[in-house]
């Protein structure tokens, strides 16, 4: 399914074969980074793991071939645990209906292997809308992220939030790469964080401090 792009925020490839190369590469990091995950033992109190690139494959693929196939100098790093947006669409940060309407994207979503009742997947028919071996969880999550930086010719990462802006220093400190990359941290918007009044304007404010606004202007053809 072909869907118009909708924002000057993404840009197509200007080449056909190297889009889907690249596309396919950072698939393969995906699975590269499951087959890893199933080695890791979870402790006996995690009854239940979603993972929603396995089980919504179909619009995950959709998402990577359709934005995701050029490289990119500056990417925004974020924790999505929430049950009603990615566990839901497979896209990150993908509430239905931004997915759906805005993005363009759909396709079948299936189930994981155990569900908890009330975190049910019903995919793109849901009407939500929003530790163990950690380090060892962790050094497999940064290893791949590290993979994908380096695919995507990263310059920036802004780090929304605390965690992801410790995940990627840390991966920036433990994996050698090609280039320097900055770590911008962005206050989570959350409205959990506390004193986090004004989100947008205080983070409008920060894309013009930090020169991140020429990354969203359209190509001149």
């Amino acid at each position: 399914m072909e869907t118009e792009v909708v924002s000057s925020f993404f840009t197509s490839s200007s080449g056909e074969s190297s889009s889907e190369d690249i596309s396919d590469k950072f698939l393969h990091l995906v699975d590269e980074l499951n087959l890893s995950l199933e080695q890791f033992q979870m402790p006996e109190r995690v009854k239940a793991v979603y993972n929603p690139t396995i089980y919504a494959r179909e619009p995950l693929e959709m998402y990577v071939r359709k934005y995701c196939n050029t490289p990119k100098p500056i990417i925004f790093f974020g924790m999505n645990p929430g049950p009603f947006g990615m566990s839901q669409t497979g896209v990150p940060f993908g509430e239905i209906k931004a997915v759906r309407d805005w993005l363009g994207i759909t396709g079948s979503v299936g189930k994981p292997p155990v569900e908890v009742k009330r975190r049910e997947v019903l995919g793109f028919e849901c009407k939500r809308s929003e530790k163990p071996e950690v380090q060892e969880l962790y050094r497999i999550c940064d290893r791949v992220f590290h993979k994908v930086l380096e695919l995507y010719e990263v310059e920036i990462i802004v780090a929304i939030g605390k965690f992801c802006e410790t995940r990627a220093k840390e991966t920036l400190n433990t994996f050698s790469l090609s280039k320097p990359i900055k770590i911008l941290y962005m206050q989570h918007p959350s409205p959990r964080v506390r004193n986090n009044n004004n989100w947008i304007e205080k983070n409008i404010l920060f894309f013009k401090e930090n020169n991140l606004l020429q990354y969203y202007k359209q190509p001149s053809v």
